[in-house]
Parts: C-alpha cells; sequence; structure tokens
C-alpha cells in the first residue's frame, strides 16, 4: 500500500506539460506539441499524406490557443506516403528525422531550407523519382542511408559545411553521373557510392583520410 501511494504521488509531482499526449490535427497536418516549450514537431497522419503540403512555420492550438513554433519533422513523419507530390518545409524548422520522407516515390524535388542542421539516417531513401537536392550549409554530416536507393537522383549539392558521408548515403543511386565532394569532407563511409552505376568520375579531396570498404563498389 505505501508503495502504490509512493509511486500516485510520484505521477502526481510531474507535470502535465512533461507527459506525452496524442497526436493533434491543424489543418490537415499532424503534430506532437511540446506545451512547455512552445515546439510543435510534424508527426504522421493515421490516414497518411497526400498532395502538395505546406508545413507553416507557426500553429495555434485552439484548444488553449498557445502558437507553437514548427521546429521539427518527425521520424517516420510521411514515411511510405506514395502520393505526397511535393512538400514545402519552412524555415523554422531545424530538424528532419530518421526515416521522415522514406519511399515518398512521387516526390521530384525538396527544397531544404538553411535553418535544418540535422537530416537522420534514411530520411529521403528510396525516393525513387527525386531528380535533384540541395543540403543547405548549416548540415555538417549526411548519415548513413539517407538518400539511398534514390534511383532517379542526377545531381547533388554537398556544402562545405558537410564532414562526414555516412555508410550508403547514396548506395543504389543508379542515376548519379557526377558529384564534388568538398574540402571539408574527412571521412567516406561504407558502400557510401556502391551500385552508382551510372557514376563516370569522382573527385576525391586530399581532407579524406579513411574511406570505409565497398565505397565504390559495382559502380561499373
Amino acid at each position: 500500500m505505501k508503495k502504490l501511494l509512493l509511486l500516485l504521488l510520484i505521477v502526481m509531482a510531474v507535470p502535465m506539460t512533461m507527459m506525452a499526449d496524442d497526436p493533434v490535427e491543424i489543418n490537415g497536418i499532424y503534430y506532437n506539441l511540446i506545451t512547455k516549450a512552445k515546439i510543435a514537431k510534424v508527426t504522421s497522419n493515421p490516414n497518411g499524406y497526400s498532395g502538395d503540403i505546406v508545413i507553416p512555420s507557426t500553429v495555434t492550438y485552439n484548444y488553449n490557443s498557445v502558437v507553437y513554433d514548427v521546429k521539427e519533422i518527425d521520424e517516420y513523419a510521411f514515411s511510405g506516403c506514395n502520393r505526397l507530390t511535393s512538400i514545402t518545409i519552412p524555415n523554422s524548422v531545424t530538424t528532419i528525422g530518421y526515416c521522415a520522407f522514406r519511399g515518398c516515390n512521387k516526390l521530384t524535388s525538396i527544397n531544404i531550407p538553411n535553418s535544418v542542421t540535422s537530416i537522420g539516417s534514411y530520411a529521403f531513401q528510396s525516393c525513387t523519382n527525386l531528380t535533384s537536392i540541395d543540403i543547405p550549409n548549416s548540415v555538417t554530416s549526411i548519415e548513413s542511408c539517407t538518400f539511398g536507393g534514390c534511383t532517379s537522383l542526377t545531381s547533388i549539392n554537398i556544402p562545405n559545411s558537410v564532414t562526414s558521408i555516412g555508410g550508403e548515403a547514396f548506395s543504389g543511386c543508379t542515376s548519379l553521373t557526377s558529384i564534388d565532394i568538398p574540402n571539408s569532407v574527412t571521412s567516406i563511409g561504407a558502400n557510401a557510392f556502391k551500385k552508382c552505376t551510372s557514376l563516370t568520375s569522382i573527385d576525391i579531396p586530399n581532407s579524406v583520410t579513411s574511406i570505409g570498404g565497398g565505397a565504390f563498389a559495382y559502380c561499373i
């Protein structure tokens, strides 16, 4: 009985803002709201997203009339949304999560604003119709499998801010013909460009001190 009473007191002592709430839907987009910080994270739609999605920089939750800054696109937020045709990301967003757009095979292009500092692993994996993408100067690393299997990707701009290219980052990008690796990059991960079968040339700068196994395997 004493243990149960102690547990109840601990639960009551936890502020409501620290407890997880269910996602809320605002104008067709679902968010996880962090009330204490007044931050909103775009999250998955139970029915999936389709068409052209414009993410706002702020949202107001009618229940408490609080204005939240949209700071993150959560992991798996748009994963598998094969009816999503375009996405507009506002300058307020700083993080694109793990698998955020994985398998969005109708996306042809995406503009990542300079506010974004982190792009998670597998974020754009298997976006098979994505033809080009610009990575902003605010990003310092390309994580593992970020663009793996993007078979229509013909070009990509890697900024001087990037210091590492993760394992399988561009693996299976069969339409990629060339890529410029900036002098800021020091490491290229295992299988990073594996099966990039259209790649005809690549310049590796003197700054690179390690290249993982199979980095250019099957680049015929």
